[in-house]
């Protein structure tokens, strides 16, 4: 075979090779991972759960039989569940899954997410022995040593009976922190002595911290409802409200886990040791301006950002951090019921500035009293009327 045959031999097989394996469908999962599947079937003795590939699942009798009764009633057809695959069923086809190791893996997870955060959690004490306390992170069973409980403790010991020295904290509801995790060996350790001097210096920090302060801090964490911002080992909720002037969808529109920011304290709570955050207030105010912008009487366009049972809410394009109302009886010249009849979010439309009272953030447009073919006026009217006086 010449070189230029041989060379395109190779290059056949290479591409022949590459589509196979692009079709050979990769099995569904190996043992050791969490996989979300449907529950198919639920019995006393078994359940059988869908998770996408050719074969079963199935959680075994052993598991069921251990399960609350209650938890097992909740468990029905058609619901999603995470499960730990036990056997990848090479033999048999059949995979072997777990509830109950799947749990217990989202809690070795939320461990490691406490012990690199350092926040404190609370748990109730279920268990003693000579040694310390026995608490329950989830499915997972962790141990306080008698040597990082607090000192308040040590009044209550029973010196008499050495294997029952802590019986008198069971039932108690401990403020904790994870120092160990290591699941290979089944350990989580927790100490209340570190959990309350990370108390006192959380304390420290936010008596020397004044509402109006600007701080820089690291988002640790996003949620629909915001952004949690640690600050100097502090958490404080930037929420999104607080975010921009503009409405927005989603905080991640604005921030993202890990960003360095710098952030505005609005309130300090020592007792809950909490901050209120604002990055918006370290923005220019949409509202202080608006006056020089916009005079009653004008007509602009606008977006229409939201709807509510009595109207839509608009926000000039040329100023989107300021929103106003469109009241149902003015977004058209027939009554309607709903605003969604006229509108729908998104849709531009020319308005006309009904109200303007920059001072309480209030704006009222019209989509009735504007002219068909109407346009933006970019310039206020010579005869345009001055925001109105508000005391």
């Amino acid at each position: 075979m010449t070189g230029a045959l041989r060379s395109r031999a190779e290059s056949q097989q290479g591409s022949l090779d590459s589509l196979l394996e692009a079709y050979t469908p990769p099995r569904p999962c190996q043992r050791g991972d969490i996989v979300k599947g449907t529950i198919v079937r639920v019995s006393p003795k078994c359940i059988l759960v869908d998770i996408g590939g050719k074969c079963d699942a199935m959680i075994q009798p052993q598991e069921v039989e251990h399960m609350d009764p209650h938890e097992l009633r909740d468990l029905h057809p058609g619901q999603a569940l995470h499960v730990y695959v036990v056997d990848a069923g090479e033999k048999d086809d059949v995979l072997i899954v777990s509830r109950a190791q799947a749990l217990q893996q989202g809690d070795w997870l939320q461990a490691q997410e406490l012990l690199d955060s350092g926040e404190t959690v609370n748990l109730e004490v279920i268990d003693a022995n000579k040694g310390g306390v026995i608490v329950c992170l989830g499915q997972l069973r962790g141990f306080v040593p008698g040597s990082q409980l607090g000192s308040r403790w040590r009044s209550q010991q029973n010196k008499d009976e050495p294997g029952q020295r802590w019986n008198a904290l069971i039932g108690q509801t401990l403020t904790l922190k994870v120092i160990e995790v290591t699941p290979q060996r089944n350990r989580l350790i927790f100490s209340e002595r570190e959990a309350d001097a990370g108390k006192a210096d959380k304390r420290a920090l936010l008596e020397s911290l004044q509402p109006g302060m600007v701080v820089e801090g690291v988002v640790s964490n996003v949620v629909e409802f915001g952004a949690f911002v640690n600050v100097s080992g502090v958490d404080g909720l930037l929420h999104i409200s607080e975010l921009s002037w503009q409405r927005i969808k989603h905080p991640t529109e604005v921030v993202r886990k890990g960003q360095k920011i710098k952030v505005y304290i609005l309130d300090i709570d020592l007792e809950r040791g909490r901050l209120g955050l604002s990055l918006k207030q370290l923005l220019p105010n949409p509202w202080e301006s608006v006056a020089e912008t916009y005079h009653k009487g004008q007509l602009v366009e606008v977006e229409i950002v939201n709807l509510t049972s009595f109207g839509a809410f608009a926000s000039p394009v040329d100023t989107p951090g300021i929103e106003g109302l469109i009241h149902l009886s003015e977004l058209c010249d027939h009554p309607v019921s709903r605003a969604n009849e006229v509108v729908q979010v998104g849709m531009h439309k020319v308005a006309r500035i009904l109200s303007l009272q920059p001072r309480s953030r209030r704006l009222a447009f019209s989509l009735k009293q504007v002219p068909e073919d109407a346009t933006p006026e970019k310039e206020p009217p010579a005869n345009a009327e001055e925001p109105e006086i508000e005391e």
